[in-house]
């Protein structure tokens, strides 16, 4: 008699049929692992090429390439604006311009209004530090303003894309720049006398050349640990000189600058540290000058309004474009701002 077979009883896999499905799985997951990798790999080579100006020039390139009407537009809006606002300011050969306490329009208005949404937001920052990312920064640095705030307080905006202010950009530049950050910066002590991260002399990676504005928002001195920099002139021979005497095998990652460093090669004989009674402050091009911040002495704090305005296109703030739809020059500025994939932006590289 034939035997009966049960249809319902599972199929016991055959050697061969779990060998394949062992395969199929381990070649899945090399390929999962490869794929990470290779996007590790090319995160950190074009992270590095942000630091030679080689690698800036090509992405730069590549920036144009990806959006040349874009660019044709900024250049030609910007040709148009400076003959309205023509300054020189900002000076092309050193890179910065130091501002007066009242030299810029409604500068008055906006000390005001930065200082009332600090005290606004002071506890909060304070009582979530031990929540904020483990990054060395934020010991020491905090970021202040949220796109809801910007947009809450579109005044601020204004201000950083106002004639008085964006005109010297503009000039210095030759075109039309993305603005990236608005921000408060507040700085305190980190409780070491030893500077770290962006405490240390660096340049910025963004493009090859942009401009951010430092507005002490109160009195500041050597002790509130003022922004301070290097005229791009003398930043030059600065880094040619210290990367001359640097070993081959230094662990001194490749954007910063030990001051033991700097005073081989007498690189503090312009050194400028900007302080000043509020509303005094810098605009000043930190991908081309060697700066650093916040080395705030204990029982005390900086408070800056911070403005950055770049050449490339990178991740910051959202900003409302259509607010500026009929204005071609702001429109520029700002439509571009859509692009970032972050909600509150917090870029702790592009401070100092």
């Amino acid at each position: 008699m034939a035997e009966t077979i049960d249809s319902r009883r599972p199929h016991s896999p055959t050697p061969l049929h779990s060998l394949f499905w062992f395969s199929v799985n381990m070649l899945r997951r090399t390929l999962r692992h490869a794929t990470k990798n290779a996007t590790r790999v090319q995160r950190h080579a074009y992270h590095r090429a942000r630091y030679t100006s080689a690698g800036r020039a090509a992405l730069a390139l590549s920036d144009v390439a990806t959006s040349p009407r874009d660019a044709l537009q900024r250049r030609s809006a910007s040709a148009a604006y400076n003959r309205q606002h023509p300054t020189t300011m900002l000076d092309r050969r050193d890179g910065y311009a130091l501002l007066q306490p009242g030299s810029l329009p409604g500068v008055e208005e906006i000390i005001a209004l930065s200082l009332r949404l600090f005290e606004e937001k002071r506890r909060k920052i304070e009582a979530t530090t031990d929540r904020v990312p483990s990054a060395k920064k934020w010991a020491f640095l905090r970021s202040v303003l949220t796109n809801q705030d910007l947009a809450q307080h579109p005044a601020l905006v204004d201000f950083a894309l106002s004639d008085g202010l964006l005109s010297l950009v503009t000039n210095y530049l030759g075109t039309i720049p993305h603005l990236n950050r608005v921000d408060l910066l507040y700085s305190v002590s980190h409780g070491g006398d030893e500077a770290t991260s962006s405490q240390m002399y660096h340049l910025d990676p963004e493009g090859r050349r942009q401009a951010k504005l430092f507005l002490n928002l109160r009195d500041t001195g050597p002790d509130e640990g003022p922004f301070t920099f290097i005229p791009a002139s003398e930043t030059t021979r600065i880094v040619k000189a210290v990367k001359q005497r640097r070993p081959a095998d230094s662990d001194v990652t490749m954007s910063r600058y030990l001051d033991s460093e700097l005073a081989e090669v007498d690189g503090f004989a312009r050194s400028i540290g900007v302080t000043g009674a509020a509303g005094s402050g810098v605009l000043v091009d930190t991908s081309r000058c060697l700066h650093f911040g916040s080395r705030v002495k204990p029982g005390t704090y900086r408070l800056c309004l911070y403005i950055q305005y770049c050449t490339s296109r990178e991740h910051g703030n959202m900003f409302d474009a259509g607010r500026y739809a009929a204005d071609p020059v702001r429109h520029l500025a700002t439509i571009n701002s859509r692009r970032s994939v972050q909600g509150d932006a917090l870029a702790p590289h592009q401070m100092a």
